[in-house]
């Protein structure tokens, strides 16, 4: 077994039950067994990501997943995972029709539209299409604002269980297409990967700091917990924010549209990607629409969409890795030092 494999199922393994252990201590469950059903979830969640993106492991895990009834049994796992937390949620039977009417809305239905090309080979060049419109049909509820009833038995960690849920959803519906763009999915550590986001980083920063300090949508304002809440920030933001944003805006909507233009264009041109690049951005910008009071929208639409230019073109340059560390360290610097 080569040492990036062994080191791949070493990262995985810890990283699985480090983040069950956290969530069996931020969580506050009613009952013990609302704790490890929540842990448990969320251990085959992370597993589940981890496997299709650690380097070593995740394309054997693919071609096991070619054959058609292993991979539709993997996504109807993850799909289901969420009714674990129905045992747990006071008044179902009153609220059933709230709660069934949500997991089919936010979570069914958008799932079905992403699936639909696996189905049907003969909608290829427009298959991608599907992902696209289905992403973000998922991603507007992916925040929990329109989910809730569906995920109230995990108390107070319903938006990192739909951001680690989302995640592996939209991962195992596309696998199946991951023979087409691996190089992209694949976190195979790697110094350019790292140097490109961090270079992009200082560019933002000239441009995005000025703008937020002078309309007061950043305020100096440092905070320190220790190294431990240093780490489990920088940790939340890259599985829980940087992951499932990136996988939506980039790997789904933003590759694929790439996909359809180079299928369907005779002359497909380095200026059409980027403009595909500054779309994405902008539908990024835009999601960003409601997480803010309402004098820092635009703001924040704005701020946004440039930093999604950013990730854009990390995305194209390094794949996933190097778009979520940008991301992350962009939104870690804001939490640990300009958040209010």
């Amino acid at each position: 077994m080569k040492k990036k494999t062994i080191f791949s199922w070493v990262l995985l393994i810890g990283l699985s039950i480090a983040s069950s252990i956290i969530v069996l201590n931020l969580t506050d469950q009613n009952s013990l067994l609302q704790k490890i059903s929540l842990a448990i979830s969320v251990l085959f969640i992370t597993s589940s990501i981890l496997l299709l993106l650690l380097p070593g492991i995740n394309k054997s895990f693919l071609e096991f997943f070619k054959i058609k009834y292993r991979y539709y049994l993997f996504v109807l796992a993850i799909l289901v995972l969420p009714l674990i937390n129905w045992f747990f949620i006071p008044d179902f039977s009153s609220n059933l029709k709230n709660i069934v009417g949500s997991y089919f809305l936010w979570y069914i239905l958008p799932a079905l539209i992403m699936i639909i090309p696996t189905f049907h080979i003969n909608l290829k060049p427009w298959g991608p299409l599907f992902h696209i419109l289905g992403v973000i049909y998922l991603a507007i509820g992916f925040d929990d604002r329109y989910t809730d009833p569906t995920i109230s038995g995990f108390i107070d960690l319903g938006y990192s269980f739909n951001a680690l849920w989302v995640s592996a959803l939209c991962l195992a519906i596309i696998s199946i297409q991951f023979d087409e763009y691996l190089e992209y999915f694949n976190w195979d550590f790697d110094l350019k990967k790292i140097g490109f986001p961090i270079g992009i980083l200082f560019s933002f920063a000239i441009i995005v700091l000025p703008v937020g300090l002078l309309t007061g949508f950043l305020v100096w304002n440092p905070t320190w917990e220790g190294i431990g809440m240093f780490l489990l920030t920088f940790l939340g933001i890259w599985f829980t924010i940087a992951l499932p944003e990136e996988v939506i805006a980039r790997g789904i909507i933003q590759h694929q549209m790439v996909n359809v233009a180079k299928k369907n264009l005779l002359n497909f041109k380095k200026w059409h990607k980027i403009i595909i690049i500054l779309l994405a951005s902008f539908i990024f910008g835009i999601s960003h629409w409601n997480n803010t009071s309402a004098e820092f929208i635009w703001i924040y639409i704005g701020l946004a969409t440039v930093a999604g230019i950013g990730f854009g073109a990390c995305w194209e340059k390094y794949g996933l890795f190097s778009s979520m560390l940008m991301h992350t360290i962009i939104d870690f610097v804001w939490v640990m030092c300009f958040k209010a």
